[in-house]
């Protein structure tokens, strides 16, 4: 499936020092993937002391990142991800 990074979730990156590269492999290859709002799912690895959220929306043929977070582990239990 396509991957397609919004023009908000690039920028959302490039201000958290997340590379493009490391978003596709978060959505490749997530440690664990979670529903939230509006219907949109979420995914996370570790990286360093801190973790990386990539937040998307699963389309026909296409996912679409929509933002990209760095969080620590007590936000990333917020968001419903259990494997921390």
């Amino acid at each position: 499936m396509r991957v397609e990074i919004s023009e908000h979730a690039k920028k959302r990156a490039e201000e958290r020092g997340v590379s493009v590269e490391v978003v596709e492999k978060i959505i490749k290859q997530p440690e664990e993937v979670v529903t939230v709002k509006f219907g949109r799912r979420a995914a996370y690895r570790k990286y360093g002391d801190r973790y990386v959220v990539v937040i998307f929306e699963e389309r026909k043929d296409e996912i679409v990142v929509v933002t990209t977070l760095k969080v620590d582990k007590e936000r990333l239990k917020r968001y419903g991800f259990s494997r921390v």
